[in-house]
């Protein structure tokens, strides 16, 4: 009894010692070890983040405590029976879902919103203290972070046909040798302008992106390093081009150790959204920027550039806007833009206070970089005009992911991932999800002529598509018409006829073909075969 007794004390005494050590003292700015590690203390969850060349505790976001919970009055007289659910497997609360880690698409997709203005309860407290402003302004909650998928095993079971796919080349629709914009490939343009667009595919699987933060008389004083103000928006840009690359990626974001003071007033500039590069407003800012920068860091290898100021600075200061050209010691940067400062006031001072959400970080930096188009047609919301995409992919205003189209214009996606089918045979295909992690087909083009095809990707809720609901999921078809000329003009939806267009959440949400449903356009019938985790088997054949 007395050698038990023993015992149990080691333990109790081994488990104290532990407990101490995971609560040790964290002090904002002292050392720590490995970037993204985490600990709490005294309230507070601190994050290891890298400042300069070391590794230190940010200041730490208070952890919510719990509400205490009531003791519940015992009724006997009362049954309660549990209500019929229609899943065999509960769906995970906002507060359990891991959004750190890579889940399988056997688990299934996590349905838990029906759009992207949904509130989201679990947000890190920095984006939670914008949404709260977004929501008191009534403006949309917006997407902030990735949820991330892999292709499991599960795969359909339709007997799939042996035709073989045409040469890429064929499906390669390219843009007229006239055309100003870059919604298609390139084969078309001159040798120079080609070389120009392939060299400015950012945001892309590969890139280095350089931080320029500065500070001047009308903005907030600094009060963190910059990496501590921004790295929250930089981390899901980074993360989002690695995860949505099937190939090979590198993706570099450089921070200064600190805010560099500028001499001019920021507002002086008049830096604005709808303003182009070339305005002399901010072709004069990127000249006196990189005047008073270009000693004090060192651009070498970048190719892009985010111009940013201290959070709280009036958004009416600095706004966002498209640069070019910065002339540095290490050579020409081609493309770049301002953000606006994370400032939670004021919002209603600026046309654009939604971009500071990180999903118009991205969007805006596509146009800043290699010019994709806006895909919202003209804008009416009106299906017997142009409608565009509606409101789907990045580059419309209430998005989701890039499209599967796009990312394989920009490498996200590789040829062999392209299901390049002969218009003139009948071909049953399968592509999983455009926006899971997998090296399997992702993408379906029917050619039509050298510039207009069509073009079939499958949507579940992954990706920057994390708020699609389950109805918004399934095969989603749309023309690629590029001889279309016209802002947010050359992609444009094929619509089932069976449901309202304008159903909510957002216009033309019900888009996507479901299992057994078919439409036909240019002279072809697509039939969704077969659905599943796995992602979609089409069926493509002469009307």
């Amino acid at each position: 009894m007395r050698k038990l007794l023993a015992g149990l004390v080691a333990v109790l005494s081994l488990s104290l010692v532990t407990a101490q050590l995971s609560v040790a003292a964290v002090t904002p700015g002292s050392k720590c070890t490995k970037v993204g590690a985490t600990s709490t203390y005294n309230g507070k969850k601190y994050t290891c983040v890298k400042s300069g060349k070391k590794l230190v505790w940010n200041k730490g976001v208070a952890v919510p405590k719990p509400a205490p919970v009531a003791s519940p009055t015992p009724t006997p007289t009362q049954t309660v029976v549990p209500a019929p659910t229609s899943t065999p497997t509960p769906t995970p609360t906002p507060t359990t879902r891991d959004w750190s880690n890579v889940r399988s698409t056997d688990l299934g997709y996590i349905n838990q919103y029906s759009g992207p203005c949904d509130l989201e309860s679990d947000l890190p407290q920095y984006f939670m203290d914008l949404q709260t402003a977004y929501s008191q302004k009534n403006y949309c909650s917006g997407i902030y972070r990735i949820a991330k998928y892999e292709l499991g095993t599960k795969r359909p079971i339709t007997v799939l046909d042996s035709n073989a796919d045409l040469a890429i080349k064929n499906c390669e629709i390219s843009e007229p040798s006239t055309s100003n914009n870059q919604r298609g490939f390139l084969n078309l343009f001159e040798l120079s302008r080609v070389q120009y667009l392939n060299s400015s595919k950012i945001p892309g699987p590969k890139m280095t992106v350089q931080i320029v933060p500065i500070y001047s008389s009308d903005t907030e004083r600094p009060k963190n390093s910059p990496q501590e103000d921004y790295s929250r928006y930089t981390d899901v840009l980074s993360a989002w081009a690695k995860y949505s690359s099937d190939g090979e990626s590198s993706v570099e974001i450089r921070y200064p150790e600190s805010y560099i003071e500028f001499p001019n007033k920021v507002s002086s500039y008049n830096i604005e959204h709808e303003k182009r590069h070339d305005s002399p407003e901010h072709v004069k800012f990127v000249k006196d920027l990189v005047q008073v920068v270009d000693s004090k860091i060192n651009f070498s290898g970048a190719n892009l550039v985010i111009v940013v100021v201290p959070p709280g600075t009036p958004l009416v200061n600095f706004q966002q806007g498209s640069l070019k050209n910065f002339s540095t010691q290490e050579g020409v940067i081609r493309h770049g833009s301002t953000m606006y400062p994370f400032t939670t006031s004021g919002l209603e001072t600026v046309k654009f206070a939604n971009f500071l959400s990180p999903f118009w970080w991205i969007h805006e930096l596509y146009h800043s970089g290699f010019g994709l188009d806006d895909h919202y047609g003209d804008t009416k919301r009106d299906i017997n005009t142009e409608y565009g995409m509606g409101q789907w992919t990045l580059m419309t205003p209430y998005g989701g992911d890039l499209s599967a189209w796009e990312k394989w214009i920009l490498g996200f996606i590789t040829d062999s991932q392209i299901h390049c089918v002969n218009p003139n045979q009948t071909t049953t295909r399968w592509i999983v999800p455009s926006s899971v992690k997998s090296n399997q087909k992702k993408l379906i083009v029917v050619p039509i002529s050298q510039t207009k095809g069509i073009v079939l990707e499958s949507i579940r809720a992954a990706g920057l598509y994390y708020k699609i609901s389950k109805a918004s999921e399934g095969v989603l078809p749309y023309v690629v018409d590029l001889e279309v000329v016209g802002h947010g003009l050359g992609l444009k939806l094929i619509l089932p006829t069976n449901r309202n267009p304008n159903q909510p959440p957002f216009f033309l949400s019900q888009a996507p073909l479901r299992e057994g449903e078919s439409v036909i356009s240019n002279g072809f019938k697509i039939t969704v075969v077969e659905s599943g985790t796995f992602g979609d088997v089409v069926k493509i054949e002469k009307a």
